[in-house]
């Protein structure tokens, strides 16, 4: 008879734990698990770029988007066509509707193609103040700004896109993603989110799937206006485990191409 081999059997069942989580994993991003997703969302959300905030609360549109589109420099029926496009698929990702509008007053978010020498004219005109958003104007090639109440709905927007300072440091096509996008209640950049259009250092232009799951769990019903910190953490496995129970972070690959731009420019 063969002699036991305690130590041999221990080695066998380690491998094979191993073998199995391996397997488990396969398929699985990164991105994809809850914790990355928790983490990210607190970063991007729940702080804020140029500004340090001391109790910072979770920010969102309550109300239907109306875009008002103005352009004075390029090609303004292109221009109009891409953000049309890409608001759709916000409309999409988060259920909120999102349509145009000719009338200045009844707009809500204020869209502005210009040249980098009228940036400052159009700040004063549509955000206020220059001097009090200087950081943003030295640094950033396009803005976007955006006013909140008391209950942490976001009341009004604007995004001023220089459009030959942005095409020459070749971030047109992102300055209307990102922006817009920020606007939706996502207002920081954080180079620990990765893929994300929210990270200053990556490649991406377009949505990423994290860019869409951030997207998908601000919207949740399961989160609410005005939240801090340690409210949007209690419920952040609800909003996960809806978000495995519809299929949305094993699909997010495929689901975030649908009526995107990157898939409506055939790339």
């Amino acid at each position: 008879m063969t002699p036991f081999n305690l130590s041999l059997c221990r080695t066998l069942v380690l491998a094979l734990g191993l073998a199995l989580a391996s397997t488990l994993s396969i398929g699985q991003e990164r991105w994809q698990s809850d914790q990355y997703i928790t983490d990210s969302f607190l970063k991007i959300a729940l702080q804020r770029e140029y500004r340090e905030t001391a109790n910072p609360k979770l920010i969102r549109w309550e109300q239907p988007i109306k875009l008002y589109f103005q352009s004075e420099a390029g090609d303004a029926s292109f221009q109009k066509e891409l953000l049309s496009v890409h608001a759709q698929h916000l409309s999409y990702i988060t259920g909120l509707p999102i349509d145009f509008t000719d009338d200045v007053k009844q707009a809500n978010i204020y869209t502005i193609f210009t040249q980098y020498d009228r940036i400052e004219d159009r700040v004063r005109q549509y955000i206020g103040d220059p001097n009090r958003i200087r950081a943003a104007l030295d640094e950033a090639i396009c803005l976007g700004n955006f006013s909140i109440n008391k209950r942490g709905e976001i009341l009004r927007g604007a995004i001023i896109i220089p459009v030959d300072y942005a095409r020459q440091k070749a971030r047109f096509l992102d300055c209307i993603i990102e922006e817009i996008t920020q606007l939706m209640g996502l207002p920081n950049d954080s180079n620990d989110v990765f893929p994300s259009v929210f990270n200053d250092v990556s490649v991406d232009t377009y949505l990423s799937p994290l860019d869409y799951l951030l997207l998908k769990t601000l919207y949740s019903p399961r989160l609410q206006t005005n939240m801090d910190v340690p409210q949007v953490l209690a419920r952040m496995p609800a909003v996960l485990s809806d978000l495995h129970a519809q299929g949305e972070i094993e699909n997010a690959t495929q689901n975030s191409l649908r009526y995107s731009l990157k898939r409506y420019l055939g790339e």
